[in-house]
């Protein structure tokens, strides 16, 4: 007996293809679909929602991976594990993360020394003690601060060293670099660098910082969806006496802008790819108003009256000015407010395949600062 194929006229005489007669009778029913119950959806939808919130508070970040065991929050972060019965909220644990990724040895040593000689990262650490030994926990067991500006530098060089190292992206060198007084401030702003292209969707490349034949930019930012690649420099203005740098700090009304040199120095670096540039203008909070017609006529202004006077074309497809003065605070007051702005070059030597990362690069650096005070806010949905 030969086998029927299924397009060949079925054997019973019916007159139409096996497939459609005889072959669909043997085939075992079709099972009907299970309605799939409401309270499932509203719990999909809700778990979307909080989701799509999560990524327009914070950015294309990880969720935070986190659970109950045993009386203790663990908290996985890249390839690291870490676990307490303390942690209450994500900022009790970007509290300590600090600590580990410092070593409480090196935070030990330098509590042996005076307070005006200990490092910036210790400063800090002092002034969020004595604001948290001034509050009264809730019913359940949580402080309701407000952040002063130490306690917001401190937690925010932690979410920071957080999001590198759960996106795999922390060299051991910035870590070390940080522990150092005079290399910390351009460790710190180089982080916030890589921590808000993370935010924005992109994964970071490093230089090869051994290879001598050329000059580097801090690393490339490759963007996940769309491939596009940035190359991107971080400078921050020093300022004596200020984020652990030797002399005494200049009067905030005498302090000048003078950010020029940085520029030049950044747009000497060669990029291959489109550019973006981060400033911090490390100015106190009762500087330049931003926004203003007087903060683009001292910051803005010269910087782009330099490059109209050349000619030349725009040595950068985006430069972005922040100042974030959490540092200059002294007291247990609310943290001043930060900002940051952005300059578009209007005729970059390279153009984008995809502009709008750029964008992306300015939106998530506006969310700097944005840190979820429940572990809820972090779930992985």
């Amino acid at each position: 007996m030969t086998k029927t194929g299924r397009n060949s006229l079925c054997p019973c005489g019916s007159g139409r293809k096996y497939k459609h007669c005889c072959l669909r009778a043997k085939s075992p029913a079709v099972r009907p679909h299970t309605a799939v119950p409401e309270t499932m959806v509203a719990e999909v939808g809700k778990k979307l929602r909080r989701e799509t919130v999560r990524r327009q508070q914070l950015g294309e970040v990880r969720p935070m991976i986190h659970a109950n065991w045993k009386g203790k929050k663990w908290i996985a972060v890249g390839s690291e594990l870490h676990c307490s019965d303390k942690w209450k909220t994500p900022i009790d644990f970007f509290f300590d993360y600090l600590k580990y990724k410092l070593t409480p040895e090196w935070g030990k040593n330098e509590l042996t020394k005076p307070l005006p000689e200990r490092h910036p990262v210790l400063q800090w650490y002092d002034r969020c003690c004595t604001l948290q030994a001034k509050q009264t926990p809730g019913p359940d067991g949580i402080d309701g601060v407000v952040p002063s500006g130490p306690m917001r530098a401190y937690i925010l060089l932690s979410y920071d060293l957080y999001t590198l190292q759960h996106h795999d992206a922390l060299q051991r060198t910035i870590i070390e670099r940080l522990k150092h007084k005079d290399q910390f401030q351009g460790a710190r702003h180089e982080l916030f660098a890589a921590a808000t292209c993370i935010r924005a969707g992109f994964k970071i490349e490093y230089e090869n910082e051994r290879d001598g034949s050329r000059r580097h930019t801090e690393f490339t930012a490759v963007h996940k969806q769309t491939g596009q690649r940035i190359a991107v420099e971080a400078k921050s203005r020093h300022r004596k006496g200020v984020l652990g740098q030797p002399g005494e700090r200049t009067p905030d009304e005498d302090v000048r802008v003078r950010i020029r040199g940085l520029i030049n120095d950044a747009i000497a670096k060669p990029a291959d790819h489109p550019f973006i540039i981060f400033l911090d203008l490390n100015m106190p909070p009762a500087s330049l108003p931003h926004m203003t017609q007087e903060w683009f006529e001292k910051i803005a202004g010269p910087v782009l009256a330099d490059c109209d006077k050349k000619g030349d074309s725009d040595p950068w497809n985006l430069l972005l000015f922040s100042n974030f003065p959490d540092y200059y605070a002294e007291d247990d007051s609310p943290a001043p407010s930060g900002y940051v702005v952005g300059m578009f070059g209007k005729n970059p030597k390279i153009v984008p395949a995809h502009p709008k990362t750029l964008r992306y690069v300015f939106d998530a650096a506006l969310k700097y600062g944005n840190i979820p005070a429940r572990f809820e806010d972090l779930e992985l949905s």
